[in-house]
């Protein structure tokens, strides 16, 4: 009950658009990482976290979209997963369009759940 009351409290638009950027970084997540197949120099690691991205951004949006109590914190780990794969994507990309394309939607996912995170505990 209290996760729906301070659910309404927050900014409706701010919670659709965090939604919004978390499953757009999930589905670039994934396409980074099918196309990393194919390039030679790509790590597992990069693989890995490419995946790992993916994966905390649907759960995050899967937390929020059920008014989850545990939504604040789902965006906070995914806040950091984030940015940490978007450093990943600039380090291991160079000059690669999709990876820095990756590298800068994961930076704002995790602005937007930064933020979700940070109003989640003032609600």
């Amino acid at each position: 009950m209290k996760a729906d009351m301070d659910m309404m409290k927050m900014d409706m638009p701010a919670v659709q658009r965090c939604m919004d950027d978390c499953g757009m970084c999930s589905t670039m997540c994934k396409e980074t990482a099918m196309k990393c197949m194919t390039m030679e120099s790509m790590s597992m690691q990069m693989m890995c976290m490419l995946q790992d991205c993916a994966d905390m951004c649907q759960a995050t949006m899967s937390c929020m979209m059920r008014c989850s109590p545990m939504s604040g914190k789902m965006c906070m780990t995914c806040a950091d997963m984030c940015m940490n794969c978007a450093d990943m994507c600039e380090k291991m990309g160079g000059k690669d369009e999709m990876m820095m394309r990756c590298a800068e939607m994961c930076r704002r996912c995790a602005n937007s759940c930064k933020g979700m995170a940070q109003t989640s505990k003032a609600a």
